[in-house]
């Protein structure tokens, strides 16, 4: 296998990303004919042309797109080394990237984040929400926190907490439907729900003791419980959401309980990481804090 210039492999995904050689050789600070004799040397190294360019195109090959997914990855993990190998003094540095869920990942972090940032204020944190299924394996976080435990077998998963579910409605909803007063009234009704997968007109409600699987009359899904909770208010349907989430608008009667007796099975909240990864500093701290925060809670 031949060697690869580092340099080379960062001014191709620095034109990739900027659409063009010329950008990307000023923001590195290489001479443009320079820059040119790296890309070509690249691909001689790869063995394939990555770049298609010329006047009027400048685009990614087959192959070039391939190169790019990995080339990025490979640069990610390299810089993030290097930024938490120059800590100085002990100090936590280099750049902490965090994958989480809408709604679980603001109410879980925005508590306890800024807490979090003054103890270790060299170290750069990213959030990225919605992201809770970002791909850990290759690169897409450094941890992730998650609403189930998917991928335990590769993964590192360390628990943080239990979130309460309940059935709730809009009274104007519930005033034109058939009342609900066990669980076979629900196959009358629209539900609105968080759960990813299912069959088109069919839920399924874990509760402590069994998981029970139903048709309704329709089936709104969205990861998002915010969104859930919204349509929920519009009188949309019966909605499953965490308490914490429906809690105020039952408090203020804009929703109301449905089937309150109803032991639902709580939603795991969970930390993810690569055990490859378990004693970065920065991966280490971070699981420490929350960990910690939430034992103590």
């Amino acid at each position: 296998m031949k060697d690869f210039s580092l340099s080379d492999v960062r001014l191709f995904t620095k034109a990739a990303q900027l659409g063009g050689l010329t950008p990307a050789a000023e923001l590195l600070n290489v001479p443009k004919a320079s820059a040119s004799r790296q890309l070509q040397r690249l691909e001689a190294t790869v063995g394939h042309l990555l770049l298609h360019r010329g006047a009027t195109r400048f685009a990614l090959t087959e192959e070039g797109r391939e190169f790019l997914a990995a080339a990025q990855h490979a640069l990610t993990i390299l810089d993030d080394v290097m930024l938490d190998l120059s800590s100085e003094g002990g100090a936590v540095t280099g750049r902490l990237r965090i994958a989480v869920p809408h709604y679980y990942g603001r109410e879980l972090l925005m508590n306890h984040l800024p807490a979090f940032m003054t103890a270790y204020p060299r170290l750069e944190v990213t959030v990225e929400t919605g992201r809770d299924r970002a791909d850990l394996l290759h690169g897409g976080a450094d941890v992730a926190i998650r609403c189930g435990r998917e991928d335990g077998d590769e993964l590192v998963v360390r628990h943080l907490k239990q979130e309460p579910l309940m059935l709730c409605a809009a009274p104007a909803y519930l005033a034109r439907h058939a009342p609900v007063q066990n669980l076979p009234d629900l196959a009358a009704h629209r539900f609105l729900t968080t759960e990813a997968d299912g069959r088109k007109r069919e839920i399924s409600l874990a509760t402590v003791e069994k998981t029970h699987r139903m048709r309704v009359e329709s089936v709104f899904r969205s990861d998002d419980p915010e969104m859930v909770l919204r349509l929920a208010l519009s009188a949309r349907g019966i909605a499953l959401l965490p308490v914490s989430l429906a809690r105020p608008q039952i408090d203020g009667a804009t929703l109301v309980p449905v089937l309150p007796s109803l032991a639902l099975k709580p939603h795991d909240i969970d930390l993810s990481y690569l055990p490859a990864r378990r004693n970065t500093p920065k991966i280490k701290i971070f699981v420490d804090y929350f960990l910690d925060v939430f034992r103590s809670a």
